[in-house]
């Protein structure tokens, strides 16, 4: 099994979501099935600055 992890941001604007259709249909045609998505956090800037919340996609291929 291979899985593909994307950061996909937090904020969609609906620009923002045709482009996420279009990449997982994308990902599909390569044979990945989209799997979940799940927030995290990232540390800021040099681990000093404000932190940041975002969404990782995963796809798994089998």
């Amino acid at each position: 099994m291979q899985y593909k992890i994307e950061s996909i941001g937090a904020e969609f604007s609906n620009k923002s979501i045709v482009n996420l259709e279009k990449r997982f249909t994308s990902y599909a045609n390569e044979g990945y099935k989209f799997h979940t998505v799940f927030q995290i956090q990232q540390p800021g800037c040099l681990g000093i600055g404000k932190p940041t919340i975002t969404n990782l996609a995963v796809y798994v291929k089998e």
